[in-house]
């Protein structure tokens, strides 16, 4: 089943241009799109809910697959799917702060999962099929290489006209942030104001959720979108602690150097 939606964020971009004036450092709209998710998920276990043979299995740990840009030390700027192992167990701040970091990394060549796409990858066309065809047989294999969700960012930073993307995976749900476009609306007092809307698309497996599951997560996940769930004073005071903690890592290995 899939779905679009616009969801008005003036409020959550109005709070994130706030933080980052106090903090000095860029809070990324994609980290608070993904704290959402995983917040909408934990209260819709469906959402994240596999077939296994004959019987229903739910991961206790949400572990969200989330494609970032990464640039090689090249120059060449390719895909890199990062798996946010145990997200419901993380703040929007730890989410945010990760996602920072493996942009950064030069690579993420360490990371297991992306070891084995990337071996997965250079295989025969035969054994490629074979492993799709065995995740979807059995979700274990998926959680460790894909995840248990998907939430991708087809953003353009230049384009603001609408833009939705329809996703298509192995996940029992998937989603995808599209642009952020101006819309005029009528406000309480009746006047026209202009209010930034996101173009937000999604796609979920109803065999295993119904219609009106998948309505209440994604009417929970709006919810959260318009609020700015997550960008309060704890956001703050975590992310400063991260920025302390970083700053003593980076002199603790110059001074080990």
């Amino acid at each position: 089943m899939h779905g679009t939606a616009e969801v008005d964020v003036t409020d959550s971009l109005a709070a994130i241009r706030r933080i980052e004036k106090e903090l000095r450092i860029a809070v990324s709209f994609h980290a608070f799109a993904v704290y959402c998710v995983v917040q909408a998920a934990m209260q819709h276990p469906l959402m994240h809910t596999y077939r296994y043979g004959k019987k229903l299995i739910t991961f206790e740990d949400i572990d969200l697959l989330s494609p970032i840009d990464k640039r090689l030390p090249g120059g060449l700027r390719i895909p890199v799917g990062h798996i946010i192992r145990a997200a419901q167990n993380k703040t929007l701040a730890e989410i945010n702060w990760e996602i920072r970091r493996a942009v950064r990394a030069p690579d993420l060549a360490e990371d297991a999962a992306v070891q084995a796409r990337r071996k997965l990858a250079r295989s025969p066309y035969w054994l490629r099929r074979m492993w799709a065809w065995q995740c979807k047989r059995n979700p274990v294999w998926l959680k460790r290489t894909n995840g248990t969700m998907l939430v991708t960012n087809v953003q353009s930073q230049t384009a603001v006209n609408p833009m939705f993307a329809i996703v298509g995976t192995v996940h029992t749900t998937s989603v995808a942030i599209g642009n952020i476009t101006p819309r005029l609306q009528l406000n309480s007092e009746g006047k026209v104001v202009s209010r930034k809307m996101l173009c937000l698309s999604g796609v979920a497996d109803h065999d295993i959720v119904d219609g009106m599951g998948i309505a209440r997560f994604s009417h929970l996940l709006a919810r959260l979108l318009e609020s700015g769930a997550g960008l309060d004073e704890n956001f703050v005071q975590q992310t400063r602690s991260l920025i302390n903690k970083e700053s003593h890592e980076q002199r603790s290995v110059a001074v080990d150097a």
